[in-house]
């Protein structure tokens, strides 16, 4: 098991509001090196078959328009995917849900994709969501290290420390790489 802590301090800045706030919308879903990543967390979503599902992290509202058969909302702390959101005609909200832990609607099912390492608290923010959620799929980089990570990542695992970080939570249904990404579905340990 392999995890990587890329930050000094207590809080690293690529988690904090203040980092988010100018960014630009990213439109992972019509983005190529996102496609696949986003269609198989999709197909995940629906194999579980939940009542519904928050997006933690949610981006422009990708995968929330991939399940809109669903009911589905999300919640993200950048203010530029607004446009994102109504243009795919989603339903989320502008708020940082990671630092206060307070998401005021959950869903049977949590999705936080490409949300974790970013986070200065990636382990309590994964028994946060197994509190509140029966079901996570998750989806971290699976080849980042200590030496090679987007310097907008706070942390790094290889496939064994992602199971790692998850599973004292939730019980592993599904781990495989996907392209440059490692995709984790997890039931909740209750």
């Amino acid at each position: 098991m392999t995890e990587w802590r890329l930050f000094d301090g207590d809080r690293p800045h690529v988690s904090t509001l203040d980092f988010h706030r100018d960014r630009e919308r990213a439109p992972h879903l019509e983005q190529p090196a996102h496609h696949d990543r986003l269609h198989r967390a999709a197909e995940h979503v629906r194999g579980l078959r939940p009542t519904s599902v928050v997006d933690l992290g949610c981006g422009d509202g990708g995968l929330l328009s991939l399940i809109r058969d669903i009911p589905s909302w999300g919640y993200d702390w950048q203010p530029s995917n607004a446009a994102g959101w109504a243009a795919r005609d989603v339903t989320a909200e502008t708020r940082d849900v990671f630092e206060s832990r307070d998401a005021p609607r959950w869903g049977e099912c949590a999705v936080a994709t490409e949300v974790l390492e970013h986070l200065a608290d990636p382990h309590g923010t994964v028994a946060w969501i197994a509190a509140h959620a029966r079901y996570i799929v998750a989806s971290s980089p699976a080849f980042e290290t200590g030496d090679s990570a987007s310097e907008c990542h706070a942390w790094a695992w290889d496939v064994d420390g992602y199971a790692d970080l998850i599973s004292p939570s939730f019980t592993i249904l599904s781990h495989e790489v996907v392209g440059w990404t490692q995709l984790l579905v997890g039931e909740a340990r209750r």
